[in-house]
């Protein structure tokens, strides 16, 4: 056929025409290109889907000239190929002009939801199930603001609703979600508490560590080669104000849940009471429980080493530490050390998995132990963590802040400060010596008058 190029093989040959054309052929990549679909119609400007490596990427090739979009995507994949995606982002960082010739180019300013996580997962450094948890977080937004949070599919994980879920929020145009339509969400999502004044308090709670973490998906650190944003949908979003972050107890004395801990799980809910005392009396985080192997036990020296392990990594660089263990609890896990049937300080038929999502070993153990707590009167959304906070709370009022501090590992001691600062007044004013004194004629401390 007359106009159509010919397929050069690599040794400068004429290929025979009915063979297929090559990805080294501009003729290849006219069938490839296209226009992006968007609310509305498509856009003008041509885009092309590279593959890599393993790794897919859409971009846009800045010209609205189907020939020259092909011309493009060519010299790209023939650069992408020889080179890597490195070598590639690092050239192509400026938008291609339109008109010109050749590109210098594979920068994004127009992406879908998915499109931009997808570059974020590539080229970010973020660990795999922080960025799983950010993941979350932005969709959880996304979907509120899309008003597409109010169905059944979103954990409908057996028969596709979630992945279709998941889809229809990853096909929403970035852009689309501004910083006023976040801070209308924002508000919504408060005010869905109405005037219970505790509901409201979570759900500020709720509020702020969504979109903590759903704008470190934006932050600076976050340096993406192939994506420039005019604006992020965080930008200039404040978080809710807390009125009073102070920890007041779980509406227990722990004292008096130790012995109950001690009298009822000893017996045959083992795994529980051993759970129970890594919270209480360590202060240690569900997944430290979960994941705890003996060899952090010096029953020599007493003390407890907080350290990263095949399985678990460090929350922070704060959180390893060595925490001394009080004799009669060393004693009790002595015993249960001498008993042991794997490396695991809490024994369960549940395997270690490094996964994205939370998934923890212990599961059935935890969930046991909750619904113990609950029953004991231990108040809150998460009575398993109230333990740890239990535990700062003692350090605080015996020992000051800064031995909570250094037991509960916070990466900055102003953490503790705004949980645990002791505002409990510890001496009074003194103004009972006047009803004590001359106005005890007048009147009676047991109410009424005197006699």
């Amino acid at each position: 056929m007359r106009g159509q190029e010919r397929t050069v093989k690599p040794d400068n040959k004429p290929d025979n025409r009915s063979s297929p054309l090559t990805k080294h052929s501009k003729a290849y990549w006219l069938a490839k290109v296209y226009r992006p679909k968007v609310r509305g119609g498509e856009v003008d400007n041509y885009a092309v889907r590279l593959h890599h490596g393993g790794i897919q990427r859409n971009f846009s090739l800045a010209t609205p000239n189907r020939d020259l979009a092909a011309a493009h995507a060519r010299d790209w994949f023939v650069y992408l190929s020889a080179n890597g995606w490195m070598a590639f982002l690092a050239k192509y960082r400026e938008p291609v002009k339109p008109g010109s010739d050749s590109s210098n180019s594979a920068l994004r300013t127009h992406l879908t939801i998915g499109e931009y996580l997808t570059a974020v997962r590539t080229e970010s450094d973020l660990a795999h199930k922080t960025l799983a948890d950010y993941e979350g977080c932005l969709r959880f937004i996304v979907a509120g603001i899309m008003e597409m949070g109010k169905s059944c599919r979103q954990y409908d994980h057996y028969r596709g609703g979630h992945k279709a879920w998941r889809a229809a929020i990853d096909a929403v145009p970035l852009e689309s979600i501004t910083p006023d339509k976040v801070r209308v969400w924002k508000k919504e999502y408060v005010n869905r508490a109405g005037r219970d004044e505790l509901a409201r308090r979570r759900r500020i709670v709720n509020v702020n560590s969504y979109l903590r973490r759903a704008r470190a998906l934006f932050a600076k650190k976050v340096r993406l080669k192939s994506v420039a944003l005019a604006v992020s949908p965080f930008d200039g979003v404040a978080l809710e104000r807390r009125t009073d972050t102070k920890f007041y107890g779980a509406g227990v004395d722990p004292f008096a849940l130790l012995q109950a801990a001690v009298n009822e799980l000893a017996e045959d809910r083992i795994e529980e009471l051993k759970a129970f005392l890594l919270g209480l009396t360590l202060g240690l985080r569900r997944r430290e429980i979960d994941l705890l192997e003996w060899q952090s036990f010096d029953f020599v020296a007493g003390t407890l080493r907080i350290m990263p392990t095949k399985w678990y990594q460090l929350k922070t660089n704060e959180s390893a530490g060595e925490l001394p263990v009080e004799p009669e609890i060393l004693e009790l896990f002595r015993g249960w050390r001498a008993r042991a049937t794997s490396e695991f300080v809490l024994e369960s038929d549940r395997p270690p998995r490094a996964l994205d999502y939370e998934y923890y070993r212990c599961e059935p153990t935890f969930k046991a132990l909750v619904e113990w707590l609950r029953s004991k009167g231990v108040q809150g959304n998460k009575p398993l963590h109230a333990l740890r906070k239990l535990y700062g709370s003692a350090l605080a009022d015996l020992h000051g802040l800064h031995a909570a501090s250094s037991g509960l590992r916070h990466a900055d001691i102003r953490t503790t400060s705004a949980f645990y600062a002791d505002r409990r007044v510890k001496v009074a004013p003194g103004f009972g010596s006047a009803i004590s004194g001359a106005s005890v004629t007048h009147f009676s401390l047991e109410g009424g008058p005197a006699r």
